[in-house]
């Protein structure tokens, strides 16, 4: 089943993608669409702590009671919503929480099968739309963050960072999450300048799919630079939507009409446990490093975006953020034995 739909979304991506038109060549190595290098942005190195710190609140976002995995934390709920995400009526859980030292911003990953493949369609198919912080994004993530905001959270965010001006601010989610989650924090980051410091802002994602174009990817890497999108081994929705490839197989700004990645990708070519390796990946092509996860496109997967450092997202914040290793490795292997022939 799973093998299947990692088949299927990659006919989807390869098929429906738009082909590049003479202009968009022409362009491909022009420099104005090419964002300054996250490596000399960032206020903060990547730190794994803060990573599993993040999980949770980003696996939380699964339940419908997310305060086991708070309290974990040592923070509380101060707001959670469900919201339609799209015309199908796919809902998008989010939540917002505080502790001592941080206000989180966390929102649930894709549910279902169908909800991906409706992700996919319309974000290939529809036209992006402007983003106001810079550049254009997917048309499917900016109508779910609006539902958000319309939905009050940017009001109450703001009115958080007001009450507490010291707390830093963190933007997190899983998959589909991490996408409306990078929104949401170029979004708030872009309405107040002043209030939300480039080193007070964070976005932590796992699996995140591509959001926008090439300018909307420096535009974000210019007001969030402490932004990490970790990256399973050949977890394939990170390399979703589809961008325009050269003749060297690199992501490239295709005249900026093609998807393109914000900074930082930390990818972990195998698993992600505590002695894990890792690489941030700063070569080029900026934010689409060619020798990270983006060369492995043979062996794109599904399987790997379900866990992350060595957590089952979902079963990780349905059971309420406990040590849940030996199921999620049960289930992970469950699965990844139903795609060998």
């Amino acid at each position: 089943m799973w093998r299947s739909l990692s088949v299927l979304l990659v006919f989807l991506a390869h098929a429906i993608c738009r082909p590049p038109t003479q202009d968009d060549v022409a362009a491909l190595f022009d420099a104005s669409f090419i964002s300054e290098s996250p490596a000399n942005n960032w206020t903060i190195d990547y730190d794994r702590k803060l990573a599993e710190f993040a999980l949770d609140f980003a696996a939380a976002a699964y339940s419908k009671d997310p305060t086991p995995c708070l309290a974990k934390n040592n923070a509380t709920l101060i707001r959670r919503v469900q919201v339609p995400c799209d015309y199908i009526d796919d809902q998008c859980w989010a939540f917002v929480a505080r502790s001592e030292e941080w206000i989180i911003f966390a929102v649930r990953g894709t549910k279902t099968k169908l909800q991906l493949i409706t992700e996919l369609v319309e974000s290939m198919t529809a036209p992006k739309m402007t983003f106001p912080a810079g550049g254009s994004v997917q048309r499917y993530f900016y109508s779910a963050l609006q539902s958000l905001w319309k939905a009050g959270f940017g009001a109450l965010l703001k009115d958080l960072k007001v009450e507490f001006p010291k707390a830093k601010m963190l933007f997190t989610g899983h998959s589909l999450g991490g996408a409306l989650a990078s929104l949401a924090s170029s979004m708030f980051a872009y309405e107040h300048p002043t209030m939300a410091k480039p080193d007070e802002v964070f976005l932590i994602t796992f699996g995140q799919p591509r959001v926008g174009n090439i300018l909307y990817a420096a535009a974000h890497d210019k007001i969030v630079p402490n932004s990490w999108r970790l990256v399973h081994s050949h977890d394939i929705v990170p390399h979703l939507p589809y961008c325009f490839e050269d003749f060297w197989t690199k992501c490239t700004a295709g005249r900026n009409h093609t998807p393109y990645h914000h900074g930082t990708e930390i990818w972990y070519p195998e698993d992600m446990n505590n002695s894990s390796i890792f690489r941030i990946c700063t070569a080029e092509p900026i934010n689409e490093d060619a020798s990270c996860s983006n060369e492995y496109y043979v062996h794109f997967n599904i399987i790997d975006h379900l866990a992350y450092l060595g957590k089952d997202v979902d079963l990780h914040g349905t059971t309420g953020c406990k040590d849940t290793r030996r199921a999620a490795k049960k289930r992970y292997y469950m699965l990844s034995n139903r795609t060998k022939p």
